[in-house]
C-alpha cells in the first residue's frame, strides 16, 4: 500500500466511556496504518481515560496522544484541535467517540483526497455518507443521498456531510488555523465545508458509507431522519436558531472575506443582505446568491425563513 503521510485523527471525547473502545478498535484495524490519535478530553468523569490510557499503553509511543479540551462543548473541543498548529501532518481526519469506522475509511479517503490534490486542488474536504446503527449495532438506515454540487451557496446554509465521516489536507487546517482564538464557530464541520467551498477548494462527497453511526440518547448530534425529528428541526429554525448560526458564522467569514474567490465575496454580499430590511429585498438577495439545499422542499423552506427574515 502506498504510503501518504501519516494522518492525524483528532477525537473530541466527553464521558464516551460506554462506547469508546468500540471506536478506538476500528481505528486500530484500519488498513492504513501510518495514523496518529489525537484525543481532546473536555473533562470525563467517567471511565473514558482509563479506557484511552490502557488503549495507549498497548500501542507504540506517540501513536496516540492525549490533551484537555478548552470545556465548552464539542464544536469548542474539535476547533482547538484544528487551531492547534502543533498538531502537523499532511492529512487529517475526524473522529467521534461513539461510532465505528470500516476498515477502508482511512484508505479510500486517502486516495480520494491525494488524486483531488494531484489535479492542483489546493484544499481538499472528503465527507460522505453514514450507517445508522442502534445500541445492538444493528442497521436502522443510510444518511440521505446527496446528488447536487457541493458549493459555497450551498455550504452557508447547509453542510454537506457529518463531521465523523470528514478528511481533509493541511492547507485546508492552515486556514483554520489562523482563526482568532476570540472568534467562534456553530460547528466546526459545517465551517469547514463554508471555508473550503469558499476559497475555491475541492469538495468530495462520497456516496458510499465507511462509518456506522450509532444513534442512542446520548448523541450530541444526531442524525436528522424521521418525521419527528425533521419537524423539531423546523420549529427550531423558525424560531430563530438559524439566523443565530449564520450571524456567528459570518463573523468567522468576515476573517476570511479576501480570501475568498471573487465570485464567492459576491455571493456573501448577497447572502448578508437576506437580513435586510423589506421583504422583497431579502427575496431578491436569496434569489441573486443563489442559496440552495441538497432537497428542493428544504430550499424553498429556507427562502421562505429569508422572507421572514429568520435566516440571517
Amino acid at each position: 500500500m502506498i504510503d501518504y503521510g501519516t494522518v492525524s485523527i483528532l477525537m473530541g471525547t466527553f464521558n464516551g466511556e460506554r462506547y469508546i473502545k468500540q471506536q478506538l478498535d476500528s481505528i486500530f484495524s484500519q488498513t492504513y496504518k501510518n495514523w496518529v490519535l489525537y484525543v481532546s478530553d473536555d473533562g470525563s468523569t467517567d471511565n473514558t481515560l482509563n479506557i484511552i490510557r490502557d488503549f495507549k499503553d498497548s500501542l507504540p509511543d506517540g501513536k496516540i496522544v492525549l490533551l484537555n479540551g478548552p470545556g465548552k462543548g464539542f464544536s469548542a473541543n474539535f476547533l482547538n484541535l484544528l487551531r492547534n498548529n502543533s498538531i502537523n501532518s499532511p492529512y487529517y481526519a475526524f473522529s467521534d467517540q461513539d461510532d465505528i469506522w470500516l476498515d477502508k475509511k482511512l484508505e479510500v479517503s486517502l486516495k480520494h483526497v491525494s488524486r483531488l490534490e494531484s489535479l492542483g486542488n489546493k484544499q481538499v474536504l472528503y465527507g460522505g455518507r453514514t450507517t445508522l446503527i442502534n445500541n445492538k449495532l444493528e442497521i436502522l438506515g443510510f444518511s440521505p443521498l446527496f446528488k447536487k454540487n457541493f458549493s459555497f451557496n450551498n455550504a452557508l446554509i447547509q453542510s454537506f456531510s457529518g463531521g465523523n465521516t470528514m478528511f481533509f489536507n493541511h492547507a485546508l487546517k492552515e486556514l483554520v488555523e489562523r482563526l482568532p482564538p476570540e472568534i467562534n464557530i456553530v460547528s466546526h464541520d459545517w465551517f469547514l465545508y463554508i471555508l473550503c467551498s469558499g476559497v475555491g477548494g475541492k469538495i468530495y462527497y462520497d456516496p458510499i458509507s465507511f462509518t456506522h453511526y450509532r444513534q442512542h440518547d446520548g448523541n450530541l448530534v444526531g442524525s436528522n431522519n424521521g418525521l419527528i425529528s425533521k419537524f423539531k428541526r423546523l420549529r427550531r429554525l423558525f424560531d430563530g436558531d438559524f439566523k443565530k448560526w449564520t450571524d456567528l458564522n459570518d463573523v468567522a467569514l468576515a476573517f476570511y472575506e479576501q480570501n475568498l474567490t471573487l465570485c464567492n465575496q459576491k455571493v456573501l454580499h448577497d447572502f448578508r443582505k437576506c437580513g435586510s430590511p423589506g421583504l422583497t429585498l431579502r427575496l431578491r438577495s436569496f434569489l441573486k446568491a443563489k442559496l440552495y439545499r441538497q432537497n428542493i422542499t428544504e430550499t424553498l423552506i429556507f427562502m421562505l425563513m429569508s422572507m421572514l427574515n429568520k435566516l440571517k
